[in-house]
């Protein structure tokens, strides 16, 4: 087994928490062609993890992998935990040996599926094994990697937003062709959210199976938004129903990739064109997971949904960086001493 997989204090801080919602997902996965040794280590990891002891059950997901590092479930295991901590790389490559190993086609790619999209690596995803994606996200993953996403404008940029009590972690203004947006960041939601009424619109590029008339079920790409000085293009957009057309939602997934920082009583996000932080963050370091329900934080030994009343509440007056690459939330050192368990 190789050391690059033994987890170091270091490598725990950057890599360290699942979450309950994606428990649920790992039960999918049997442990059945694991040694007794093996099953055990994954069975008391799961149940760690519910039980929102994250790091303990890390070290027994390392140990499970380390134990047997050619079984397909452990190191499907791993790979999982390790992308929904932001190493998606390491992670993808973990879910591809676990397939090389015997795993389950069909099983891998539920769990590998959403580690590409949030890769942009389109190509990989269009050519997945067992992939579970209907007809309409296939064929946008066909287009997308022949024409994949990409972000253009200054090394970093600030642009406005607004924060009120009832539009969850704020409201950005985005630009779509002459068209302006207001779209309410929602850690629940992925990529762009479009209400219905954008699917007329012949400027947005829809994909849907053959006779799909719903455009809720469809996926669809946008060719441009603008974030303040910042272009994306070909943007992975839903369509939701908002109430008209001035409305929207943006994942975080999406300014993700932008290493945004907040600073909520300025009314202004910091945006890097490169999605990295080029130098370390002073301050509090809060671990996030992200799966398909959306972004988690862990708090001691509980796992709370950013879109939890008192974490919103805790993100709106302080002065906060999304890192997800090293899987975190960075709280300023001003505000550090705000603790987010008396929020």
């Amino acid at each position: 087994m190789s050391s690059s997989l033994l987890p170091s204090t270091r490598r725990r801080r950057a890599i360290g928490v699942l979450g309950a919602a994606a428990i649920v997902a790992a039960s999918i996965v049997s442990p059945s062609v694991l040694s007794a040794q093996g099953r055990g280590l994954v069975a008391r990891a799961d149940t760690l993890m519910l039980a929102g002891r994250v790091f303990a059950a890390e070290s027994l997901y390392y140990r499970a992998a380390a134990l047997e590092p050619r079984n397909p479930t452990a190191r499907l295991a791993l790979g999982r935990y390790l992308a929904q901590r932001g190493a998606l790389r390491v992670g993808a490559v973990l879910m591809e040996e676990a397939r090389y190993f015997g795993g389950d086609a069909s099983i891998v790619a539920v769990e590998l599926a959403p580690v590409y999209q949030r890769l942009d690596d389109y190509a990989a995803l269009a050519a997945l094994p067992g992939s579970p994606l209907p007809v309409g996200e296939r064929l946008r993953a066909e287009w997308l990697r022949d024409n994949p996403p990409n972000i253009d404008g200054p090394d970093s940029a600030w642009v406005a937003y607004r924060v009120t009590d009832s539009k969850l972690l704020g409201r950005v203004p985005l630009k779509i062709g002459t068209d302006s947006v207001l779209a309410t960041i929602d850690a629940r939601v992925q990529g762009l959210q479009l209400d219905t009424s954008w699917a007329k619109r012949k400027t947005v590029r829809i994909f849907a199976g053959h006779g799909e008339r719903d455009v809720l079920l469809s996926a669809a790409v946008v060719p441009t938004v603008r974030i303040g000085a910042m272009t994306l293009d070909n943007v992975p957009t839903r369509f939701a129903t908002l109430h008209g057309p001035l409305n929207a939602a943006i994942g975080l997934d999406v300014l993700g990739k932008l290493a945004p920082s907040f600073d909520p009583r300025a009314g202004r996000i910091l945006l890097r064109r490169t999605g990295k932080v080029t130098d370390p963050l002073p301050g509090w370091s809060i671990a996030t997971l992200t799966t398909g329900a959306g972004v988690y934080v862990v708090k001691g030994e509980t796992v709370f949904p950013l879109g939890h009343p008192d974490v919103q509440q805790y993100l709106r007056n302080v002065r906060w960086t999304f890192n997800p690459r090293r899987g975190e939330i960075v709280v300023d050192s001003v505000d550090a001493s705000q603790s987010l368990g008396a929020q």
